[in-house]
């Protein structure tokens, strides 16, 4: 069963600034000289996009790629609600969130989250990245574009929202659609 989402103000925002950073350099160079200058403004925009990220949602990214699940954990409060949207799973407190870190390891090798984008709010932050590892097992490693909606109280996370596309990762990964882990 589909669950209706509504968008709030913060979700039109996401939209309207993906459709917004499209822009393209335009002049009479070469169509080499173009493609280099381009990779040029793509990187400048990629870096002031992510400089715009709060330092919640950069430390939350790098937390995501430590060896110790707590430092992801240290970051929620106590009674917070991770939810990962692309599995359906929800996990609850900061013992969930170390369950949710512990098991994602488990499962992926290689786990990156590459901070690309994002920008905060009042309450919330929305960072934008790409979600890349290696599903042990799998033939090849992922990488997938993300976006994560943290909602705070104070300087900690009080709920953290995952969506990205559980298909493609399957695809890059060389696994069938319908592929879940064994075991636990």
């Amino acid at each position: 069963m589909r669950t209706r989402i509504v968008v709030s103000g913060l979700g039109a925002a996401v939209a309207t600034a993906a459709l917004l950073a499209g822009t393209t350099p335009t002049s009479a160079a070469s169509p080499r000289e173009q493609a280099g200058t381009q990779g040029v403004v793509e990187n400048a925009q990629q870096s002031r996009k992510s400089d715009r990220v709060p330092t919640i949602g950069r430390r939350w990214a790098a937390a995501w790629e430590t060896t110790d699940t707590r430092d992801l954990a240290r970051l929620y409060t106590k009674d917070a609600v991770y939810t990962d949207r692309a599995l359906d799973l929800v996990f609850q407190g900061r013992e969930g969130v170390t369950e949710w870190e512990t098991g994602s390891h488990q499962l992926i090798t290689d786990f990156g989250f590459d901070v690309t984008g994002g920008f905060g709010g009042r309450d919330e932050v929305v960072v934008e990245g790409v979600f890349s590892g290696h599903i042990v097992g799998a033939p090849r490693p992922f990488a997938v574009p993300a976006v994560t909606v943290l909602r705070l109280r104070g300087n900690l996370i009080r709920s953290s929202s995952d969506y990205y596309n559980r298909g493609e990762i399957l695809s890059d990964s060389g696994l069938p659609a319908d592929w879940t882990p064994t075991g636990k």
